[in-house]
């Protein structure tokens, strides 16, 4: 894997925002940040020009730009079980990977069992 490509979650239903590779921890593991929609809780705008949208092969990502932000507080640890697949839905560009690395604020990787949304819903 390369840091910058974007992935889907398995279990999409319960993980709805694409993730990001930053680099692997060991065999299973990996960190990863949150790309979303949302212009919340200090999201980080991001730009048309931070996303490919199509594969070396010419065809299309399915995760392109769409009024993406970057979650600049939070990095995880994510096994690689749990990514949809090892194919990537998208790939930041050099200028994309530079803004993350710019803007992900120190974030410390924590390791969740439980999605956002339903750890949320627990507070």
């Amino acid at each position: 894997m390369e840091k910058g490509q974007i992935f889907w979650a398995k279990d999409h239903e319960n993980h709805q925002h694409p993730i990001v590779f930053l680099k692997v921890v060991d065999e299973e593991k990996f960190l990863a940040c949150i790309l979303s929609t949302k212009d919340t809780n200090g999201n980080k705008p991001m730009s048309p020009d931070h996303f490919f949208d199509t594969k070396e092969d010419g065809s299309n990502y399915s995760i392109k730009f769409k009024t993406s932000h970057l979650i600049p507080s939070r990095v995880f640890v994510k096994e690689f079980a749990w990514l949809k697949s090892l194919n990537p839905d998208g790939m930041l560009t050099k200028s994309g990977i530079d803004f993350i690395d710019d803007n992900l604020n120190d974030a410390v990787p924590e390791f969740l069992t439980l999605s956002i949304k339903a750890n949320s819903e627990l507070k």
